[in-house]
């Protein structure tokens, strides 16, 4: 695999990412579903260059594009983050979900040296909370009426994974 951090982008990546972040399949699962603009997207990415706890990156296989995986809200001196994962919508790469959490997994795990790994989903996207649920994720809590979507007011599941055995050499 091959991650290329969101600063590092051509204008090609860049569109190619801002139009899979706008496609609706992507866009419904957002908190944020707005249709986003070429300004605001390439506003986003010149946040990320002085942002020092949100990371996001553009995931290859080979020469494939298969999505997308950020790790947010980063905590280095507790080891804790929360990531999110999608999957390109344009190109149906079969077990992209598998390699991008797998991605996620690592680079926060492996790389960062994280101890805990959280993420929220909006509560009647099922087929996702399984998967995560399948790589080990368990249910933590429950965020009552978070975000209002489709007319109404829906709740949002957190879940955790912890890296068993994980402490740190000495608090960063």
């Amino acid at each position: 695999m091959l991650l290329k951090n969101f600063v590092n982008l051509n204008e090609e990546e860049i569109e190619m990412v801002r139009r899979w972040r706008n496609h609706p399949e992507v866009r419904r699962w957002m908190y944020t579903d707005h249709e986003i603009s070429k300004e605001e997207h390439l506003s986003f990415i010149e946040t990320l260059r002085h942002d020092k706890r949100n990371f996001y990156y553009l995931v290859y296989k080979v020469d494939k594009a298969v999505g997308v995986l950020s790790l947010t809200k980063v905590d280095f001196r507790n080891c804790n983050a929360y990531f999110g994962i999608y999957a390109n919508p344009e190109e149906k790469i079969h077990g992209a979900g598998l390699i991008l959490e797998k991605s996620a997994i690592s680079l926060a795990f492996d790389v960062a040296q994280l101890h805990t790994l959280k993420l929220e989903v909006i509560e009647d996207n099922e087929r996702v909370i399984n998967f995560h649920k399948r790589m080990g994720f368990e249910e933590e809590g429950r965020l009552k009426e978070f975000v209002f979507k489709d007319g109404r007011w829906k709740d949002v599941i957190v879940m955790g994974i912890i890296k068993k055995g994980s402490v740190p050499e000495q608090p960063l």
